[in-house]
């Protein structure tokens, strides 16, 4: 099996030599290769801070920039108080493209991709598209006071203990958010990988249709292995532009790989 896969990663010229090995052995490699590449995915999402000040600061701006179709800002009364660890006021939502944040609202709201801040009287819920990341309470040492209409004008103390406040609700829903991203990535290149092994089946064909359906499939399959390595290097590495060589190598491969072997039956 090591052989096979050393050749299958580096010597595409020599795939076809693995013509007769079963199925579900190729499919049983092929899996081991995906679960090492999601667990990849989970680890480096969990060892990446997903919400930092970076994202806090720009919650503090979509409320500092927020206005009207006329350019008018909207008139709030919203204060959080550390004496009572409670949000008082109306209710009122501020919405960007990627982010909205409410405060006093009843009623969820959830967009596709979007993180919703749902700060309530006493407490907090956090979601991101469907998925609920967390909820609690203000019960934390390290809030401080703020006026929602001073963070509209600029104050400076009011801004900054704003962002301190999401940072510390921030904290609590790291793992869930890492999950969450990890989630959706594995499941994204999943699919991709089905599409890439479809578009070499059609390769496959092209350059060589004598070769029987069920050989075809064991030698793409073995091909498709390059996919997950190269896009595990550009993981690792944080070269984006690697992933795209993950896409190109099983075509490259699977070319070599059909142009090497004559009529199998």
């Amino acid at each position: 099996m090591i052989q096979m896969i050393k050749t299958s990663l580096c010597h595409p010229k020599y795939i076809g030599l693995f013509f007769k090995n079963k199925l579900y052995k190729i499919l049983l490699v092929v899996f081991l290769f995906f679960a090492i590449f999601s667990a990849s995915i989970v680890t480096k999402c969990l060892l990446t801070d997903q919400f930092s000040s970076d994202q806090a600061f720009r919650a503090q701006k979509i409320i500092q920039y927020s206005s009207d179709s006329d350019g008018v800002k909207p008139s709030v009364d919203i204060k959080f108080d550390t004496e009572t660890n409670k949000i008082s006021g109306k209710t009122m939502i501020f919405k960007a493209d990627d982010a909205i944040i409410s405060f006093m609202n009843s009623e969820t709201i959830i967009r596709s991709n979007v993180l919703s801040i749902n700060l309530h009287e006493s407490g907090y819920e956090i979601y991101y598209g469907i998925y609920k990341l967390g909820s609690g309470n203000y019960n934390n040492e390290y809030l401080k006071s703020f006026d929602v209409s001073k963070i509209q004008t600029g104050d400076a103390a009011n801004s900054a203990n704003f962002r301190d406040f999401l940072v510390c609700i921030f904290d609590t829903v790291q793992v869930q958010q890492a999950l969450v991203i990890s989630l959706q990535s594995i499941i994204s290149n999943f699919v991709y990988y089905i599409l890439l092994v479809l578009v070499c089946m059609l390769s496959a064909y092209f350059f060589n249709p004598s070769i029987e359906m069920k050989i075809r499939i064991k030698l793409v399959l073995l091909d498709s292995l390059s996919y997950f390595y190269w896009y595990l290097i550009a993981l690792l590495t944080g070269l984006s532009f690697i992933e795209y060589v993950a896409f190109i190598v099983p075509l490259l491969f699977t070319t070599i790989t059909f142009a090497h072997i004559k009529r199998v039956r």
